[in-house]
Parts: C-alpha cells; structure tokens; sequence
C-alpha cells in the first residue's frame, strides 16, 4: 500500500503554552468531578478516605504526566502513545493501540461524555427526553431510540462539525472554556466555605452508609475499594495525556509540552482536592453515599447552598463542562486515529487533512461516527469503564517506553528529561499494574471483553502487514 504523498497539506503548529494548558485542563474538568465522589464515598466508607483516594489518583496522573512529557518532548509528533510505543517496541504494539483507540478507547471515550451531557439535559428538562422513542426495525428486531439517546448523538454531531475548524480556532475555544470551567470548580468551593454551613465533623463518620445502589459488594472496602475508587478518581482525571496526542501541532514543544502538562495537572489536583472537602463539609458521608447513581454530588451541594431553583443553573453548568471535554477529546483523539492511518496499515485515507485548515477531517468525523453507535449500544457507566481500562493498559506500556528509549537510544536528544527518573515512572508503571489487576478482580466480563478487543489487532496486523511495508507516514515527521 503506498504512502502518503508528502506533497499533500500536513498539520501545523499553531497551539501556544497557553492553549496547550487549556486543551488539559479544559479535557480533565468534565464530569467526573462532580460524579464520581458518591461511587468513591460507597468504595471506601470514609471523607478521608475519598480525599485520599482523589489526592493519590492525582499523584500517579501527574507522574504519568512527568514521564509523558520527557517522550513527548523527544518525540513531537501528533498521536502521542502511538507514536512514542512506535518508537520504543515497534509497529505491532503500536498498531494493536491505534487498534483499541479506533475501535474501543476513542469512541467509548467520546460516547461516555455525549451520553454523560444527555443525561443532564434529560434531568434539566424533567425527564422530558426520556418520555419519547424512536423505534427502528432491523430484521426482526425493533430497535428502540430513547430521547436521550438522540440527544447525545445530536451533541456528537456539533461537536465533530466545530471540531473541523482550524486547530487555532479550536484552541481558542478550548481556553475560554478551561476558564469557565476552573471558575465553576473553585467557584464551588469557595462558596461551600464562605456562605456554606457545614460541619467538620462529616469528616469523622465511617463505614458504607447510605444505600450504595449499584455498587457491587466486592468495591466496597479493603484494598479492592480503594482501588475502585481511585478508578473513579482517574476517570476524572483522564484526559492528561491528551496533549501528546496533538504535539505535532504544538509550537516549540520540546519547552511547551513539559510545562504545560506539568502546571496543569499540578492546578487540577488542587482544584479537585479542594472540591472534594467542600463536598464532604457541606454534606455527610451518608447523605452523599445515598444519592440516586443519576444525581450528582456537586449540584446537590449547589442545591443545598442557594436553593432547589439553583440546581437547574448548576445541571447547565454542568452540561456546557461535558461538552467542552468532549470537543477537546474529539479534537485530540481523532489525532491518534490520524496518526495511525498515516502507516498505511489501516484506513490510510483517514490520515488526509482538510486543504485550508490543515485539519484530520475524516478521522474526527469517523470518530464522531463511530461514537455515535456506541450511545446507542452502551451505559455512560459502562462505556467509562471500558474507556478507563483499555486507556491504562497502554498509559502503562507507554509509561516503559521511557526506559527502553533511555536504553536504546541514550544520546538523543531529550529536551526534558522526567524528574525523579527512575522512581516517577517506575512508580507510575507499577501502580498502572495494580490497579489494572484490581480492576480485573472487580469487573472481569468487561475487562476480557476490552483484551479481547485488544487481541483482535494481532491477525489484522498480520494480514496487513503482509503486503505493506512499514514506513512513516505524514503526521510522523513532526
């Protein structure tokens, strides 16, 4: 299969310090944060606990950031992880994860966040997009599509249009979002202590009351609840890694990437932290282990604070967060997808950018395609799942890709080099393989399914690769 012509139009590097700090932050801040604290509260019984949970999920993100950045650095170019585990083990392992962010991490990623803005809009609305359906007949089957449902491919659409502007333009978008997104954080948890009347001593109940719906009694407490938790804390934190994937695009990025990803998840770990203590001192333990799976902890705590008519601005809020994670996510991903197109080993036509913008058009749209059918098949806690799962399997790869390249190539040159190597990443590695096995104990089904999904990219590697040879395709270069 031939290359990519390099006569054809390839990315640019429009994005700043500034607009490469917010594509982080603005990718982090989602829903997570205001989600996850009632799961977590059930997974360890404890404020504490839950804080701890948050603080340590932070510490392994901001080492994975730490050993992201020196790679990202040494290597510039758009994909990230593809093209880092390209460089440290070769084309298959690279392959099989473009493989997994094509077909698993990548959509589940973005139909996660879609489904995730629908719920809210469902919940703003009264439940009014849940009292339609569409019902589709396939064969001998009736399919039926709940309003919700289309919302959230509706989302999608938006999203993915926007996302076809030049990448300047959606750095733009992405800074003025970040900045309404950290104003809603600290906002928050400013007012919890300055207005709020809270009580200190919500930090010294335990154990698991409340009702937990939903939570399996293996999460709860011990070693495997802690680690469910800090899985609920990652998912708020996913997304740090998210600037590599677009680091062909980053102006002097040797210097701007390790800043960035650094500042930002140090601002993120703060912010987070902090909310999570105003949660736990306006309401207690039980009262947040009680809530409904469908509620959210931050607009309870809106709501206890200003009045019941406050939880309605907050839920819009909160859905306008959503869909700026999910812009950011689709502009980066669909990089990763570029990236890996670009080999010739799979879909080569998706790796062509737009001739004005310089924008991976097909791959956000198939993207945006592929997503779209995960929202109709899948729960928003389902499809977190599968995301942070096959997500870590290769954060954890890529965390040793540091130490075969520091290996295997020792004099290139690496204008940062991580900091505290070789515990950081020794560090990150080891607890990517702990909780990967916890989760494995926790939630077998679904963790075969995401290796088996994964595994499938070994024969059509092979096929593949038996007519094509390897070669570096457009987004390689930088």
């Amino acid at each position: 299969m031939p290359a990519a012509s390099s006569s054809r139009p390839e990315l640019i590097r429009a994005l700043g310090i500034t607009a490469a700090a917010s594509l982080i932050i603005c990718n982090i801040i989602g829903q997570g944060i205001f989600l996850k604290a009632r799961a977590m509260t059930c997974n360890v019984g404890s404020p504490d606990l839950v804080v701890v949970a948050w603080v340590a999920a932070g510490i392994l993100a901001l080492c994975g950031a730490l050993t992201f950045a020196e790679l990202g650095a040494l290597t510039p170019h758009s994909g990230g992880p593809y093209a880092f585990l390209r460089r440290a083990f070769g084309q298959p392992l690279a392959f099989a994860y473009g493989w997994t962010i094509f077909f698993l991490y990548g959509p589940a990623t973005c139909a996660a966040l879609a489904a995730g803005a629908a719920i809210f809009i469902n919940l703003l609305t009264g439940g009014a997009l849940d009292t339609f359906a569409i019902h589709i007949p396939l064969m001998h089957w009736q399919i039926a599509v709940t309003g919700t449902q289309c919302t959230g491919i509706a989302i999608l659409a938006v999203v993915a249009l926007i996302n076809c502007a030049p990448v300047h333009v959606n750095g733009t978008i992405a800074t003025l979002l970040t900045i309404l997104k950290v104003l809603m954080v600290g906002g928050l948890t400013v007012a919890a202590f300055a207005l709020g009347h809270g009580d200190w001593h919500h930090f010294a109940a335990s154990g698991f009351g409340g009702s937990c719906a939903g939570i399996a009694a293996s999460a709860r407490g011990g070693a495997t609840g802690f680690a469910a938790a800090m899985v609920g804390a990652l998912y708020a934190y996913n997304g740090w890694a998210a600037l590599t994937y677009v680091a062909g695009e980053v102006k002097n990025p040797g210097r701007a990437i390790p800043v960035a990803l650094i500042a930002s998840m140090m601002i993120v770990i703060f912010l987070y932290a902090a909310a999570n203590v105003a949660y736990f001192y306006i309401l207690s333990s039980a009262s947040i282990a009680g809530l409904s799976p469908a509620s959210s902890v931050g607009i309870e705590v809106v709501g206890t604070l200003f009045g019941p008519a406050a939880r309605g601005i907050a839920a819009a809020l909160l859905v306008v967060s959503v869909i700026a994670t999910l812009h950011v996510s689709v502009m980066t991903i669909a990089r990763i997808v570029y990236a890996y197109s670009g080999d010739g080993f799979f879909l080569p036509w998706l790796a062509r950018v737009s001739e004005g913008g310089r924008v991976p058009v097909r791959s956000v749209l198939a993207l945006g395609i592929l997503a779209a059918v995960l929202v109709l098949l899948g729960s928003f806690d389902s499809l977190s799942d599968f995301e942070i799962f096959t997500g870590w399997v290769f954060y954890g790869l890529t965390g040793l890709s540091v130490f075969v390249l520091r290996r295997k190539e020792p004099d290139a040159d690496r204008p940062y080099r991580v900091s505290g190597y070789p515990v950081v990443p020794a560090l990150f590695v080891a607890t990517t393989v702990w909780l990967l096995a916890e989760v494995i104990i926790a939630a077998p089904l679904r963790s075969l399914i995401g290796l088996g999904i994964i595994a499938l990219a070994v024969p059509v590697y092979w096929l593949r690769a038996r007519g094509t040879p390897a070669h570096a395709g457009p987004s390689i270069r930088g």
